[in-house]
């Protein structure tokens, strides 16, 4: 460590009451190495991340120690000291996030906040199942995680949070272990099959759990209408992949339409992700208002985003103060090669920011009323080669947009 750091570190650390809180702050220090263990002693809360740590060799004692951040590192599990984590009675939060999974975090007992977002493990120690006074437990986006050992989950009873988005492993046998936990109320989930997907969906008790982001990867989805996800009234990101057998996404009426709307169905979905899929269309969106983020790519049969025509038989009434896209901020289209159509109705898309397009060869047109380009920038990124091929309804709105071109490489 640099001398002037650890002196910063030591100086703030000694300037404050012994019956006070010690804070030891390194964040983005560039660090090597840990603290010695003198430096661990009497802190309460610290925070490593952000470093270039290789390796936890030190056997601090650290009884009052209530925090610690050693996200964003490089340190992998055979690097850890074994009794690295021995004297950590106190600990209630820990940030690994971005770094390798030691097994002695089983040591941890008081452990109530647990963050392995973005780690690399390819399983969970069968140790994680002691650490009984977890109330949070975040797994996202740890995509190499292939095996989570039965009754891991179920035997931490006081789970209140659980977040699995982008999580590598799930089990259909992972929903009966959820449905035991009495005390969870926010989960965020990817699911693998069909299967898991209707029971989680019939469960009542999960109809009291709020899931504000579902990640639905490799299922056989047979056709199901849209109305089994509306009654996620907390859905606020959705991603759709690899999910091969779904061709449509159907609102099986108008009455269907009519209730999804009074229950307010996708009234907190944000963000959208879809890829690899048979969708031709994915005009239920519509039923999403507050919608800001969609991206859609590799979807070879998609052929318009919002078709209206399936629309035709919906009474007026039910459509009243429906606008497409009123708040989206961000369109992200990528491999769509058979995509003619955006909508066929020029939209005002009122909140637009950035329209990106790619690989999108049969798009001539891009739903884009003129008075969009004319009131706010809107960025549009796309190759130089399908821009020229463009067709406008008048000259004004090419001008309109043109200044906010940025060209990719062809």
């Amino acid at each position: 460590m640099h001398y002037v750091v650890r002196d910063m570190a030591l100086w703030i650390a000694s300037t404050m009451d012994n019956k006070k809180e010690k804070f030891l702050v390194l964040t983005g220090a560039g660090l090597t190495e840990a603290p010695s263990v003198g430096m661990w002693k009497d802190v309460t809360r610290m925070s490593l991340m952000d470093n270039k740590i290789k390796r936890l060799t030190v056997s601090p004692t650290s009884p009052r120690l209530l925090t610690l951040f050693l996200n964003s590192n490089y340190f992998k599990n055979d690097k850890v000291n074994y009794h690295f984590f021995k004297s950590m009675a106190s600990l209630r939060v820990l940030k690994l996030s971005h770094s390798d999974l030691p097994c002695e975090i089983s040591n941890l007992v008081s452990l109530q906040y647990l963050d392995l977002s973005n780690s690399i493990p390819d399983r969970l120690p069968l140790g994680l199942k002691y650490l009984v006074n977890l109330k949070c437990l975040n797994l996202e986006y740890t995509f190499r995680l292939s095996r989570i050992s039965p009754q891991v989950i179920s035997n931490l009873k006081m789970l209140r949070v659980l977040r699995m988005f982008e999580c590598g492993s799930f089990l259909d046998s992972l929903v009966e272990e959820l449905l035991g936990l009495e005390h969870l109320n926010v989960l965020t989930i990817t699911l693998h099959s069909n299967h898991a997907l209707q029971r989680l969906l019939s469960s009542s008790r999960f109809q009291s759990i709020s899931i504000p982001s579902l990640c639905l990867r490799g299922c056989r989805l047979e056709p199901f209408t849209i109305f089994s996800l509306a009654s996620l009234r907390h859905l606020q990101t959705l991603h759709l992949v690899e999910c091969n057998d779904l061709e449509d996404f159907m609102i099986a009426c108008a009455g269907e339409m009519k209730k999804i709307r009074e229950i307010h169905g996708f009234h907190s979905l944000q963000n959208v992700y879809i890829s690899h899929s048979k969708l031709r269309q994915v005009t239920w969106l519509i039923l999403a208002p507050n919608l800001k983020h969609l991206e859609v790519q590799n979807c070879p049969y998609m052929e318009e985003i919002i078709n209206i025509g399936k629309l035709g038989e919906v009474p007026a009434e039910v459509m009243e103060n429906l606008t497409p896209f009123a708040r989206l901020e961000y369109l992200i289209l990528k491999g769509l090669n058979n995509l003619k159509n955006i909508c066929s109705n020029a939209l005002p898309f009122p909140r637009l920011k950035e329209m990106s397009v790619h690989e999108c060869s049969k798009l001539r047109q891009l739903a884009l009323d003129c008075n969009c380009g004319l009131e706010r920038k809107i960025i549009i990124e796309a190759e130089e080669r399908w821009w020229k091929q463009l067709q406008w309804d008048d000259q004004a709105t090419q001008n309109a947009f043109h200044p906010y071109f940025k060209s990719q490489l062809d």
